[in-house]
């Protein structure tokens, strides 16, 4: 048996202890604190105040990153391993951070309201979501009117050069953390990207890459919506 197919037998989606440990301490690599710290960059740059969904979290370095940079932002992360939930939990109350939450939870039935996030984002995640269609159409209700939501992974081909690119900055084993950071497939293509956005209820999208991970761009009441409530 594959080593994907070993891995779906502990859970299909989350990643439980003790695996959520080696998690833990492949993301702590510079190139995945890197990529972290560029989403952040893009998300504050959207957002200045609000409420922000995090699906995927894992151990929280996302969530948390953008709570400690922003006040007036409220972040809150979910994951489907408790594990995962435990180690953001403790790190955010670690670091004295008020404005940021985790909880366990899942994509395709999402714990919130209807309307209740300014964006929604999600990491490395999505290719691990077995029925994608049903948690963008969660995704969806839970955003309010002009929010969007942007969901980064891996696509399934990568571009040489982009790949060539993170090697001489990171070096062979580290790009290939990131690279490998999952053995549960499907990555998709873009193709099947515009296809799962097209069927969903967002009906308008975008998609463009920060080094060799996409971000697929979900637009709720279309592109020129602005985020803010300062």
């Amino acid at each position: 048996m594959s080593t994907g197919g070993i891995l779906s037998r502990f859970h299909p989606e989350g990643i439980p202890y003790p695996l959520s440990r080696v998690y833990l301490f492949i993301s702590s690599s510079h190139v995945f604190i890197d990529f972290y710290r560029s989403v952040s960059a893009q998300v504050l740059k959207k957002v200045s105040s609000g409420r922000i969904l995090d699906i995927g979290t894992g151990p929280g370095r996302l969530p948390i990153m953008i709570a400690s940079r922003n006040n007036y932002v409220h972040v809150t992360g979910i994951d489907l391993s408790a594990d995962m939930v435990k180690i953001a939990s403790d790190a955010a109350r670690d670091d004295g951070l008020g404005n940021v939450v985790f909880k366990v939870g899942n994509a395709n039935s999402l714990p919130f309201d209807d309307r209740e996030f300014d964006l929604v984002i999600s990491t490395l995640s999505f290719h691990h979501w077995k029925q994608p269609d049903i948690a963008l159409d969660e995704i969806y209700r839970v955003l309010r009117h002009g929010g969007e939501a942007w969901i980064y992974d891996m696509p399934r081909k990568i571009d040489p050069e982009r790949f060539v690119n993170l090697k001489r900055k990171y070096g062979f084993f580290r790009s290939w953390l990131l690279r490998l950071h999952s053995f549960t497939e499907p990555f998709y293509n873009e193709k099947e990207l515009s296809r799962l956005a097209g069927s969903s209820r967002f009906k308008e999208h975008t998609i463009d890459y920060m080094g060799i991970a996409y971000r697929l761009r979900l637009y709720k009441n279309g592109k020129n919506s602005l985020i803010s409530h300062k």
